[in-house]
C-alpha cells in the first residue's frame, strides 16, 4: 500500500470549474521529489481523510483512481481562500490529463455510456463505490480520454457518517447503469464475478494500515480516524447482499 505524498501548492493556481461543487484550483504543487500539476480542493478535513482512503485503497485494488496528495495551501497561494491564517490543509488529485466524461456524454450520450459500460474496470468500480458508500458517482467526475480508458475522482462523498454499514448507499450510479444495460444472464455473471473474485479481495488488504498511509492522525482526531476504517470492515459483512440487491433480478433463482 502506497504512502501518500504531502505537497504544498505553488502560486499561480488557476480556478477550475467543470460543475463541481466544491471550490477547486488546477496548480502546481511541489512534493518532496517533484513538481507535479494537480487539482486542489478545499473540503472538510473528514471529507480530506476520505478521499485520501478511498484513492489509497482503490489504487491498492488496481483501480484507475489519480494519485492522491495531502495539500498545504500557504495564505500567499490562494488569498482570497486562505484567510487570517497562514496555511490551511486540502486534497488533490495529480492531473489525469483526461477531461470529464461529461464532455462526451453530452455530444453523444448512447455511445458514451456503451464505452463506460464496456470498460474493463467498470465492474469493479461499481462494487467499490458499493462499499465505500459512493452515491455520488457522475459523468463530472469520471474522466475520459475518449479512447478506452478511463479515470475516477471525488470520493469526498463516501462513507458518510449518517450511513449505517449494513444499508445500501443512497445511490449507486454505476451499478444502476450495469444493471439496466446488460442482460438478465450477464447482470447474473457480473455478480458471481463481484462475489467470487472482487469482494474477497477487500478483506485481504491491510487495514491496520492505512491510517498511517493517509497520515490521517496528523489532522483528524483518534475517533474519527477509526470510525471510517471501522465502517469500511463492517460493512464487508453486508457487502455481497447489497451488491446481489441491486442488481434487482428478475428471476428469483439468479439470485440465489
Amino acid at each position: 500500500m502506497e504512502q501518500i505524498d504531502i505537497g504544498v501548492m505553488l502560486p499561480g493556481a488557476i480556478a477550475f470549474n467543470d460543475c463541481n461543487v466544491n471550490p477547486t484550483w488546477k496548480a502546481h504543487i511541489q512534493t518532496h521529489n517533484e513538481t507535479i500539476v494537480g487539482f486542489v480542493k478545499l473540503i472538510d478535513l473528514r471529507k480530506i481523510y476520505v478521499e485520501c482512503v478511498c484513492a489509497v485503497i482503490g489504487r491498492e485494488l488496481g483501480l484507475p483512481i489519480p494519485k492522491p496528495i495531502l495539500v498545504k495551501v500557504p495564505q500567499e497561494s490562494l488569498p482570497s481562500e486562505v484567510l487570517n491564517k497562514p496555511a490551511t490543509l486540502a486534497f488533490a488529485s495529480k492531473d489525469a490529463e483526461y477531461p470529464s466524461f461529461r464532455r462526451y456524454f453530452n455530444n453523444n450520450s448512447t455511445d458514451a455510456l456503451d464505452s463506460l459500460v464496456k470498460f474493463s474496470k467498470s465492474l469493479d468500480i461499481a462494487v467499490f463505490d458499493e462499499w465505500i458508500g459512493n452515491w455520488d458517482r457522475n459523468i463530472g467526475n469520471i474522466l475520459y480520454d475518449g479512447n478506452h480508458e478511463y479515470y475516477f475522482i471525488d470520493h469526498e462523498n463516501a462513507i458518510d457518517k449518517n450511513l449505517q454499514p449494513e444499508s445500501p448507499a443512497l445511490k449507486n450510479q454505476m451499478l444502476d447503469q450495469l444493471a439496466s444495460s446488460l442482460t438478465e444472464f450477464e447482470k447474473y455473471r457480473s455478480n458471481r464475478i463481484s462475489q467470487i473474485d472482487i469482494t474477497p479481495s477487500y478483506a485481504g488488504l491491510p487495514f491496520s494500515l492505512i491510517s498511517e498511509k493517509t497520515l490521517g492522525g496528523l489532522y483528524l482526531s483518534d475517533d474519527e480516524v477509526v470510525g471510517v476504517i471501522k465502517f469500511l470492515e463492517e460493512r464487508l459483512n453486508s457487502l455481497k447482499n447489497l451488491i446481489t440487491l441491486r442488481w434487482g433480478f428478475k428471476q428469483q433463482e439468479l439470485v440465489l
